[in-house]
């Protein structure tokens, strides 16, 4: 439940809170500061990148370089829906329904209010068979061409395509084990899932770490020095700098190691942990998910409609503080509308139940 005062839901790992603002604040930085650069400061896009010769441009790209915010999101999500699906009185029809009043009320009307505003601000055609496809998805697939009147939807179709292996997992873990099941589908999906697809990867990692018990998984905790695995995040994302990795490398490089943090996070102490579980960091996730889905269509119209032109420092600063500020705004009252009832009527709003054994 979630309480009209704090926004503060009772949760089993109140930490994941904290994580999810973090993972919607690097991809809010990566939209914003991106779009200050290539669209205020008008920098050429092959020249804002870590191949730049200009190091302030280069660096300026590594702090926008935030979509790991999204793969962040899907272990999140994987983990959620392996625990959900763990219960002895799961349903597959009521899981989908869940997922669905969780999911597509918010994401609706942030789509019908973002599409009325790209078409009718920044005039974009309307086209009704593409907004249908948008309704349901369609336009996390590159190849079948949709406009995305909404861009950063793309992931909600990742997650809907996911919900299509949920059985599998639940079938499997009747017969064998459920973190073996788990572990089968990940190395399927890695095998199988084509390179364009390959986020979906980070989906199934959550998932694996889902099954796992309590038990095994503070053991393993105690076992991951935080000196060790915060600097391999970042690190990941550091290498991906200095080497110029190809994104494959860096991905099957960052999912591991930001599983193994999520872990350690969750289920050990830790000053990084204690931080994200603060009441603000806790708040904040609770409107992560609108954040997120408003985020990018808000910074466009502050860009241009309310910072001043020509380009200036104050003026990139003002656009980002305003952006953030109005994103909230617009978060807390979708939230309040589309999404708190959910938490308040759903029994899927309740703490989640340890799993107690692998099988």
């Amino acid at each position: 439940m979630t309480t009209n005062q704090t926004l503060i839901r009772n949760l089993s790992y109140p930490v994941i809170d904290g994580i999810r603002f973090y993972a919607a604040f690097i991809v809010f930085v990566e939209h914003i500061l991106s779009g200050i650069v290539l669209e205020y400061f008008k920098v050429p896009a092959s020249e804002f990148g870590y191949s730049s010769n200009s190091q302030s441009l280069s660096f300026l790209y590594y702090l926008a370089d935030g979509n790991h915010g999204v793969d962040i999101f899907f272990i999140i999500s994987g983990f959620l829906m392996a625990r959900i699906i763990s219960k002895e009185s799961f349903s597959y029809q009521s899981f989908i329904s869940a997922r669905f009043k969780r999911i597509y009320p918010a994401f609706l009307a942030s789509l019908v209010i973002t599409a009325a505003i790209v078409i009718n601000v920044f005039g974009w055609p309307w086209k009704p068979i593409d907004f249908a496809y948008n309704m349901i998805f369609l336009n996390a697939f590159p190849q079948f061409g949709v406009m995305p009147y909404n861009h950063v939807s793309w992931s909600l179709g990742y997650e809907f395509a996911f919900y299509f292996v949920i059985p599998v997992l639940a079938l499997f873990s009747r017969v064998i084990p459920s973190w073996v099941a788990a572990s089968i589908l990940m190395l399927s999906a890695a095998l199988l899932i084509p390179d364009s697809l390959i986020r979906f990867n980070a989906l199934f990692a959550g998932a694996l770490i889902g099954t796992l018990s309590e038990s095994t998984l503070k053991s393993v905790a105690a076992k991951l020095p935080m000196a060790i695995v915060l600097p391999a995040f970042i690190g990941c994302g550091v290498l991906k700098a200095v080497m110029q990795l190809p994104y494959l490398t860096y991905y099957w490089l960052f999912i591991p190691c930001a599983s193994l943090l999520f872990i350690r996070l969750v289920w050990g102490p830790s000053l990084l942990g204690n931080i994200l579980s603060m009441p603000a960091f806790r708040k904040l996730g609770t409107l992560s998910y609108s954040i997120y889905l408003y985020h990018s269509v808000i910074g466009s119209l502050v860009l241009y409609k309310l910072t001043p032109w020509p380009a200036s420092i104050g003026g990139a600063v003002l656009c980002f503080i305003t952006t953030f500020v109005l994103t909230l705004i617009a978060s807390y009252l979708s939230y309040q509308i589309f999404e708190k009832w959910y938490f308040r009527s759903s029994t899927k709003g309740r703490k989640l139940d340890p799993v107690k054994t692998n099988s």
